[in-house]
């Protein structure tokens, strides 16, 4: 059998029996580019001038050849906890001018929209060990997705800098920003347009299991839209790599090359956002299959975007609402909350809010139910209307 198709098959019970339960492997150490930032002269087509204007940064080659491009750092979009993000608008070298990194060379003005999340490595340091969100696991976990094309549905790394101060991690700009919002604007989506989000954030979590990931923070939040139409899973901050079997039948962990099945996690804490902590997770107690807690958190995705609430406050039989969804009661509570759905969502999301893994469909089995596989026409003009208020 195919490895992937192994794992995207294979149930909790298959995966205790695949060893012990293991810590996490560890990333590939990042690899840095040397960078620099300057003033200097941009070139606009549109009104054939050059002005000189400030932070602007590039790759520096140890040979003086030119860089592939710059980036000029533009507005903040938004605070994170290690620094900030900022737009960057993606410069190229203007034909002829380039005048070797200490020159004055002209740079042009591309359409090309970036995203940088500039790191504070001060910040780093004070808070190491503080906080579940690893600031240097994101950079060399979102370096290793990129290699070999990527992987769909995942927001790639184009660039990765680091100076004395900062860290510079260079990506797509979304411009529809984040599932969430679209979702707070609308209250809920039709079936077809969540079907539609759900099937990008599937091909999202085929990808990270073939390269042996588990997210752990998959939220709506977490979800970026680009130009209307493109989902990709940002956030990688709190990502396991995960342990496989070893193929001569030790207790040694190895990656998702050995073609094996993967192995449990001994508990990592709680971390991920409430409304989407599995039960295990929370309770920290027992080993964990890291595919089944990002598996668990996609339906409540899927559950948000067609109720326009979340299931429950936490995964913890002191919620009302989540006993009543373990008891098998998830129809019973959309119909209290006048928000009826299909029998096939209903089937669907009762099926992967199951309170223990083993009760829970495989990857595999969410990508092949009904509901998933119908057919319905691509929703563009919805999809417009949707995002219609987005900036």
């Amino acid at each position: 059998m195919d490895p992937h198709l192994y794992n995207a098959t294979a149930s909790y019970h298959e995966v205790l029996a695949s060893g012990p339960p293991s810590q996490p492997l560890e990333f590939p150490a990042p690899i840095f580019s040397e960078v620099t930032r300057v003033n200097a002269f941009v070139y606009n087509p549109d009104t054939d001038e050059e002005i000189i204007v400030p932070n602007i940064f590039y790759e520096v080659h140890s040979d003086g050849r030119a860089p592939s491009r710059a980036y000029w750092v533009g507005r903040k979009l938004k605070k994170a906890i290690y620094g900030c993000v900022c737009s960057c608008t993606v410069l190229k070298v203007r034909e002829g001018r380039w005048a070797g990194p200490q020159g004055n060379s002209v740079w042009e003005l591309t359409p090309i929209l970036a995203a940088v999340k500039i790191i504070d490595l001060n910040k780093v340091r004070d808070l190491q060990g503080k906080h579940k969100e690893d600031p240097l696991k994101e950079v060399a976990a979102m370096q290793f997705l990129s290699r070999d094309g990527g992987v769909p549905n995942v927001l790639p790394c184009w660039d990765l800098f680091r100076d004395e101060k900062y860290i510079y991690m260079c990506m797509p700009y979304c411009s529809s920003g984040e599932l969430f919002g679209c979702v707070q604007r609308n209250g809920r989506f039709e079936e077809p347009i969540a079907r539609y989000w759900f099937k990008q954030l599937l091909n999202a979590l085929i990808g990270l299991q073939k390269r042996g990931i588990c997210h752990r923070d998959i939220s709506l939040e977490n979800i970026l839209i680009h130009e209307n139409t493109h989902a990709l899973v940002i956030d990688l901050g709190m990502c396991l790599r995960v342990p496989y079997a070893s193929p001569l039948g030790c207790n040694t962990a190895c990656d998702c090359a050995a073609g094996t099945l993967r192995m449990p996690f001994v508990p990592q804490g709680q971390c991920g956002k409430p409304n989407y902590i599995s039960p295990e997770v929370l309770t920290n107690n027992i080993p964990f299959d890291g595919f089944a807690v990002d598996l668990w958190a996609a339906g409540v995705v899927l559950f948000i975007m067609l109720v326009g609430l979340p299931p429950f406050e936490w995964a913890s039989f002191d919620d009302p609402r989540y006993r009543l969804i373990c008891e098998g009661g998830l129809e019973q509570l959309v119909m209290q909350w006048k928000r009826p759905i299909s029998p096939l969502a209903i089937d669907l999301l009762q099926s992967m809010l199951r309170e223990h893994p083993q009760d829970r469909l495989s990857l595999f089995q969410v990508m092949n139910h009904p509901w998933v596989l119908q057919q319905t026409p691509f929703p563009l003009e919805a999809l417009e209307r949707l995002n219609s208020t987005d900036s």
